[in-house]
């Protein structure tokens, strides 16, 4: 991507990451390695906490719409370090990128009865440390996580369709 301006930095990732769903989307191989190299010259940019407009975070103070077009978001907020963010389900997929600091991110698959309303037993599907340029993607079956701040001034940087149709984009089911 080249890109004069932050403004148009944003909207030349958020097409490109369009273009590879469209491209990729049954490949969550090829479209996570897409999705990556779409954020990377976003990730780079030095003034990317100036951007964008307040987003009213469920666990965070600062979170801001970078991008939002009604299918597609990129979302940049913080996480205050030692905070953890508990296990939850967006119900879509997503994925995190490390801006700032360092984030340990834990990714489980629920292998419970879901009999039980707000109780699930989870099993841990992937548990890393992520630092700036890192990327995880959260989907079915896997599509609960959890992360926790490992650093003052860590922010992650978010990427969500709001389609549902996570199965056809990552070629699951």
């Amino acid at each position: 991507m080249t890109a004069t301006t932050p403004t148009s930095t944003v909207r030349d990732c958020a097409q490109a990451i369009a273009a590879a769903i469209a491209r990729h989307g049954g490949d969550g191989e090829k479209l996570g390695a897409s999705i990556k190299a779409s954020l990377r010259d976003l990730v780079a940019m030095p003034n990317l906490l100036e951007l964008g407009i307040p987003r009213e975070g469920n666990n965070v103070a600062f979170s801001q719409y970078l991008y939002f077009d009604g299918e597609l978001s990129i979302i940049i907020f913080e996480v205050p370090n030692g905070k953890t963010i508990p296990p939850h389900d967006h119900g879509i997929w997503e994925t995190l990128s490390v801006y700032r600091g360092r984030i340990r991110h834990v990714v489980y698959q629920r292998v419970d009865d879901q009999t039980v309303p707000g109780a699930a037993e989870l099993r841990v599907a992937d548990d890393r440390e992520l630092e700036p340029g890192d990327f995880a993607i959260v989907c079915p079956p896997a599509d609960i996580h959890s992360f926790t701040a490992l650093s003052d001034g860590t922010y992650g940087i978010t990427v969500v369709s709001m389609k549902r149709d996570w199965a056809t984009v990552f070629g699951m089911l």
